[in-house]
């Protein structure tokens, strides 16, 4: 009689780093600004009031994985997210609008330097 056995080993979830490379500053604002949009459209749908919202201005200082990202181009879609981010904080109305204009500034940034996040992005437009 022969017997064969296979143990079984039970699979072990390894938590790989997203950027292998490590994260930049850069990488760790956006992901960081993610999670601020996340909890922010839930306000937004609740018709809860927005005030001291962050507003992210380290993005124009923040260390990029690309170097090269850096530019004029760079800062012009920063300055029109951050103005975004203003304007929904200051409106009396129309949140939902402004919410996803702030969204729309992301994914047109995206559309131009590093477009791997817009699937993730559109999930935060408020249909």
């Amino acid at each position: 009689m022969i017997c064969i056995g296979c143990e079984q080993k039970p699979k072990t979830k390894t938590n790989r780093p997203i950027n292998p490379n490590g994260d930049s500053e850069l990488a760790l604002l956006m992901r960081n600004m993610f999670s601020e949009s996340d909890s922010l459209k839930q306000l937004v749908i609740a018709g809860k009031s927005l005030s001291g919202l962050q507003r992210f201005e380290e993005i124009h200082t923040a260390i990029a994985t690309d170097p090269t990202v850096r530019g004029p181009v760079f800062d012009a879609f920063s300055d029109v997210y951050i103005d975004a981010i203003r304007r929904l904080e200051s409106s009396d109305s129309a949140s939902v609008m402004k919410f996803n204009n702030m969204v729309t500034q992301c994914m047109n940034c995206h559309s131009e330097f590093c477009p791997g996040p817009r699937k993730k992005i559109k999930q935060l437009y408020i249909n």
